[in-house]
């Protein structure tokens, strides 16, 4: 089994943004990818190729669509190809409101969205500037963490209250979050996050930088989460 790679001191890579969105017709933002399936995996799917055997941690889906389907919603392209055949063994990520957005109208069935895109195979909800890397679902009398995050800037209680009862009456199998779980806690554990969950600070706290220099001598603060 193919480890995601990445070195503990360092930061998890992502590709993005899965599958497509370069190609979308007349070059539409979030549009619709209209090709045959051997068009898209000849053209748009080499660079995930490369860097699913190299090991790349974490592959985020895009906005787009393929022949109409939304990638977010796109179990095929998520579960079947990336996990099953190309045996991905990192995480998916959605985009920013990429649950949001799966129906025409943004948030229009949030119910149906969120079963959607977990049951597709998406299994971190990014919270912006809000990180909730984990939360309690309670299967039967068992307490289970679902690290599963979306890209949730505004509604992510919304979400989490909307999982937590899609789980418990099964809309959406324990099985699917257990994926989610293994996948993160999989990357996780590789970075070394239980042992050292923050990076090195690369300069000391008080001191002045100097605003020139490359962006490695002007490096940012990047908090592990």
């Amino acid at each position: 089994m193919m480890m995601p790679f990445l070195h503990r001191d360092k930061v998890a890579a992502c590709a993005k943004h899965y599958l497509g969105d370069g190609g979308t017709h007349l070059g539409t933002y979030e549009g619709n990818t209209i090709v045959e399936a051997k068009e898209l995996f000849s053209i748009h799917m080499p660079a995930y190729y490369d860097v699913v055997i190299k090991g790349v941690a974490t592959i985020m889906t895009s906005y787009s669509s393929w022949n109409g389907v939304k990638m977010h919603v796109n179990r095929f392209i998520i579960t079947d190809f990336l996990k099953n055949r190309l045996k991905f063994k990192g995480f998916v990520i959605s985009y920013w409101q990429g649950i949001d957005k799966i129906t025409t109208h943004e948030h229009a069935n949030y119910t149906y969205s969120i079963i959607a895109g977990m049951n597709a195979g998406i299994d971190m909800v990014y919270l912006f500037f809000i990180v909730l890397d984990s939360m309690q679902i309670t299967r039967t009398k068992v307490s289970c963490h679902v690290c599963s995050q979306f890209m949730v800037p505004y509604n992510y209680t919304e979400f989490i209250d909307g999982l937590t009862y899609l789980v418990k009456n099964r809309f959406i199998p324990m099985s699917r979050v257990d994926d989610a779980v293994k996948r993160i806690l999989r990357v996780k554990f590789t970075m070394g996050l239980f042992e050292k969950p923050l990076a090195d600070l690369p300069w000391k706290p008080g001191t002045q930088r100097s605003g020139k220099g490359s962006c490695e001598e002007n490096a940012c603060i990047i908090e592990k989460q």
